[in-house]
């Protein structure tokens, strides 16, 4: 004999609509906590791609699914980086064409993600008794776009940070600290962050 119960459910009425608007009575602030405003791969596990994927399909992936970025793994799901929405729709996927002498319709995700190595990350503990501001501000000192966040033991990449995300439910500005060393630097940020 089981130890649950059914609960009534019943057919959806016809004039049913999904509702896709965010819910404004929840308040994100620079001073919630950081839980609040982190992607945890315990509720949503992460998005892979194939390294090997071509940017068109990788673009019309994440299009497709709706999401911003996805993890970029190898054959044996071994994380090599992140790869961004905007990333592939900017002028540095034509600038490492240029560089690496690769048509763009031959290049794939693993020419232009980001790899792990140039990505920080934070302790789960650490976010346990930080606020959105913290989170802000060292992403930001650090010009980092993303903030990976890493268990304890075992020691796994549990969930992220994603600056715009942030930006846009806290609705601040984002400033990031990172100097820009030409003008091209300069106008790939401007385009990067053009999506808020």
């Amino acid at each position: 004999m089981s130890k649950y119960q059914t609960i009534g459910s019943q057919a959806l009425a016809i004039d049913t609509h999904f509702d896709i608007t965010l819910n404004n009575s929840v308040i994100i602030s620079l001073d919630s906590p950081a839980r609040e405003v982190m992607h945890g791969f315990a509720q949503v596990p992460p998005q892979l791609i194939d390294s090997n994927t071509v940017l068109d399909d990788a673009l019309l992936i994440m299009q497709q699914t709706h999401m911003r970025i996805s993890f970029v793994v190898d054959a044996h799901n071994n994380m090599l980086g992140l790869i961004s929405k905007a990333r592939l729709s900017s002028s540095y996927v034509l600038k490492i064409s240029a560089k690496k002498g690769i048509p763009r319709a031959d290049m794939t995700v693993s020419d232009v993600m980001t790899p792990l190595s140039s990505l920080n990350s934070v302790n789960e503990l650490a976010v346990g008794s930080a606020r959105v501001g913290d989170i802000v501000e060292s992403m930001e000192m650090a010009g980092h776009e993303h903030l990976l966040v890493v268990s304890q033991t075992p020691q796994q990449i549990c969930g992220y940070f994603d600056l715009i995300d942030i930006s846009r439910m806290t609705g601040s500005s984002l400033n990031q600290v990172k100097s820009a060393n030409s003008f091209s630097e300069i106008v790939d940020s401007l385009l990067h962050h053009a999506e808020i």
